[in-house]
């Protein structure tokens, strides 16, 4: 009967060591996966990412592209109207293809002391003590609302 009991005792034993190793092993399995999972992810992000950087790349570049085509139909079509218009539309022409020359050096100027600043939003102060136009008191007068100032009615 004691041999019973101590193969009793080795099957039950048995039974739970290989419950334990299931659990213990599904955790490592798992943890494993995660980790693979983890980095097939990272691997996305970082093509992703390279996919946009190239995309806004390639945006840029095709929109240099096309400024510069248009640039260069503008001046065909003005050089074609110098030589096919009548004189009063080929001065305009010349004129407005002046401003536009001055305009691209402006918007493209190569150092910041050439390139033109930000609009400004208020006016300019004559002396440093002038409200700005932003103020939030600007053009409204000083009123005196203390008890004896208000006049009092009486019947």
């Amino acid at each position: 009967m004691i041999w019973l009991t101590g193969l009793l005792a080795f099957i039950i034993g048995l039974i739970v060591g290989a419950v334990v190793y299931k659990q213990f092993k599904s955790d490592e399995a798992r943890v494993k996966q995660l980790e693979e999972q983890l980095e097939a992810l990272e691997l996305e992000h970082e093509a992703y990412k390279h996919n946009v950087h190239s995309h806004f790349n390639s945006t840029a570049n095709l929109l240099n592209n096309l400024a510069d085509s248009y640039r260069d139909f503008y001046r065909h079509m003005a050089a074609g109207a110098q030589s096919l218009c009548p004189e009063y539309i080929s001065e305009q022409l010349t004129h407005t293809a002046r401003e536009q020359e001055a305009l691209t050096r402006d918007t493209f100027a190569e150092t910041p002391e050439e390139a033109p600043g930000p609009p400004r939003d208020y006016a300019a102060k004559s002396s440093p003590d002038q409200k700005g136009s932003l103020a939030e008191d600007y053009g409204l007068d000083k009123v005196d609302i203390s008890p004896e100032s208000i006049p009092r009615i009486t019947d």
